[in-house]
Order: C-alpha cells, then structure tokens, then sequence
C-alpha cells in the first residue's frame, strides 16, 4: 500500500523529517489523500516542476494562496508573472528600499527591542525576532503606522489559512477576517500613497492596479514575517548548542552568512510550493492526472540524500550549491535579500547586546510545522 495513504498533516505538523525522508528512499513522488495532492520530494523531480510551467502551473484550482490572498504573483505563470514581479522586486533589492532600511535603520530597530527585553530572562521569539521582522517589513512596505503587533496578527491570521490543507473551516473563517481587515488597510494606504519612498508607494507609482497591491503585499506578510523570525530563532538555537560552531562564528565573524545559509537549508522555514499538472504526466516514477495538485516539498529537497553530502550536517564550508528554502526558479521569494539581512543583523546585535546569552535550563525546544517550522518557544538569558 502507499506511504501516501497513511500521512496526516498533524504527523507533517508534529514531525516531517522521518516522513519525508521515508518518501525519498521509498515512494518520491507519492499521493497524500489527507491533503487531496501529490507531495514531491527529491530534488531533481522540484527542478523539474520549476523547470516545466507547461506541466506543472503555479495558476492552480483550487488554489490554497488565492483563497487566503486573493490573486498574486505565486498564483500565475509568466508572462503575467514576469510583469508582476518587475514591478514588486526593486524596494526589496539592495538599491530599493529594503537596501536604505538595512543600512540606515534595521541595527537601531533591534537595539530599541533589546534594549527593552528583561536581560534576566525573555522568550526570543515573541519579544524580539517576531517584532524585529514584523517591523523590519511594515517599515518597507510603509505600513509602520499600524504598529508591529498588529502586522504580526494579520501574518498569523493569514498563515492559518495558507497551511490548511484539510480546509478546517474555522481556520477559513481566520483567513477570511484578516484577508477583509488587511485588504482595507492596504486599500487605506495604497490612497495615501505619494512621493514617500516605501514600497507601496513604489508599486503604486509603477502602475501595479490597486487589487494586485492588495494581494501581493498579503502575500509579502504571509510569508515575509515568518521566515525571519524563524531564522533568527534557529539560528540563535543553533548557535546557544553548537559551542563548536560558535567557536567557528567567533573566530572569523564572516562566517555567520554560512551558518545562516546553512541554517535555512536544514530546517527550511516555509515547506511547500504547489502546481497544477496540466496534462497526464509521469514523474518519479508516479502516474499524475491532469489537473491533480503537485506540492513540491522544499523541506525535502533541502535534505535530499541524493543531492546534498551528508545533508543533515550543518557544514559552514559547504559548496553545493544555493539551497531552496526561498524556492526555485521563477517563483523564487523576492523578499530573500531583505529577510537574509534581518537574520544576520538581528543575530548579530543579540550577541553584541547580550556577550554571555545562553539558554534558560530545564527546557525543550519543540521546532513544529510543516507549512511553516520554526520554534515554538526559545527562552534566554542575558
């Protein structure tokens, strides 16, 4: 019988490694009744998909980001795609506004959050990776004067309903409540838009309609929150238990962009993208219907044995190549840059501000999800 059969999404939420490494050795490309689509989980067969918008389209039926963003970029294939992200990329490019941010702003964002957290003990995720990203993107977008708080609920109210595979309808309903809320205060701000050099004023000042504003920057908060915060927590993890990376860390500080690569590889924050076969295909050995839906499994590939030496490792001479925890090929994340730098300077100031930070004893930190992973709860002492 399939693997494919027996996979729920709660033992992907709990556990995915053992269930995605079983999938790669035994069953690739493997259909999960659970979830009604195909999880794709080697490497190649992901390349392939990218590589293939004629088989596989990202303009997917039923569509999980149409449903809880509305149309966006990651709903739709070149060249309708190419138009979008020409005119969404440049504030995120290290000449746009993402690039001033990071300069000029991003390092005194994190002192003001640090130097407010009680250095005798605070949760890192909730006290300062998650207010350090939220605010690192609503400054970009130019959505600030709604408060980081506040961009964090709409990620989180958005996210439930982007990773609800099984449509529970209450988490429908979530998304439903903060794809209205948001789209009004996106709505609010695309009308005040004006010489100002944010990004919503950019995306305004190209052209883009007011609707595809209003979902893509939704989607620029689904998935440009997250994966920050969730970087900062586990690299900070990492480095709070591996005394001899730290060591590595500490000795030639350049370093730190390896780890964080590393890092991103290994415990892939955002798991999936999904497609739509277009025509009966065959791939990796499966039988795939026209009009099934294929997810590939960017966790997975990540630690694709067949890819990857000794793939689990955390290896800060490692020259294989860029890792796909921002996605592939046209669809890849345009926010990457920006988020890169969020983790680095945020790590960085942590260890400037606090020298001796350690972790608080006696806990256990859970790294859960499978949509979205990252730590439940990392607690430290300064």
């Amino acid at each position: 019988m399939s693997i494919g059969t027996h996979i729920t999404l709660a033992d992907l939420e709990a556990d995915p490694d053992p269930i995605l490494a079983r999938l790669r050795a035994e069953e690739p490309v493997a259909w999960v009744p659970a979830m009604e689509m195909w999880l794709v989980t080697r490497w190649d067969d992901v390349v392939y998909m990218e590589d293939h918008p004629d088989l596989f389209s990202a303009a997917t039926e039923p569509s999980f980001l149409g449903r809880a963003l509305g149309q966006n970029m990651l709903t739709c294939d070149p060249p309708k795609h190419t138009r979008l992200q020409a005119i969404m990329q440049p504030p995120f490019q290290p000449g746009g506004r993402s690039g001033t941010f990071a300069a000029n702003e991003l390092g005194m964002m994190a002192d003001q959050l640090l130097d407010a957290v009680d250095p005798t003990g605070f949760e890192l995720m909730t006290d300062y990776a998650q207010p350090l990203s939220a605010g690192a993107l609503a400054t970009v977008l130019g959505l600030d004067a709604y408060g980081f708080d506040r961009m964090w609920s709409w990620c989180e109210g958005l996210c439930a309903d982007l990773a609800n595979f099984e449509n529970d309808p209450e988490l429908t309903a979530i998304g439903e409540q903060t794809k209205a809320d948001l789209g009004v205060a996106i709505a609010d701000r695309i009308a005040s838009a004006g010489d100002d050099d944010s990004a919503i004023s950019w995306f305004v000042l190209e052209g883009a309609a007011s609707e595809e504003i209003v979902n893509n920057v939704r989607l620029m908060i689904s998935g440009g929150i997250n994966e920050p915060r969730d970087g900062i927590g586990m690299v900070t993890w990492v480095l709070l238990t591996r005394p001899d990376l730290k060591a590595q860390i500490d000795a030639a500080p350049a370093k730190l962009r390896r780890l964080i690569e590393e890092v991103f590889r290994v415990y892939s924050p955002v798991g999936t993208i999904t497609r739509q076969a277009t025509r009966d295909l065959e791939l990796g050995g499966s039988r795939i219907m026209a009009g099934e839906l294929v997810s590939g499994v960017l966790r997975s590939i990540n630690l694709d044995e067949s890819h990857w030496t000794n793939p689990q490792e955390i290896d800060l001479d490692r020259r294989e190549g860029t890792h796909a925890a921002f996605a592939l090929g046209t669809h890849r994340c345009l926010g990457e840059w920006l988020g890169r730098q969020e983790v680095r300077v945020g790590v960085e100031r942590l260890f400037a501000h606090f020298p001796e930070l350690s972790l608080e004893p006696g806990q256990q930190i859970e790294i859960h999800g499978f949509e979205f992973r990252g730590p439940r709860s990392v607690r430290v002492r300064g």
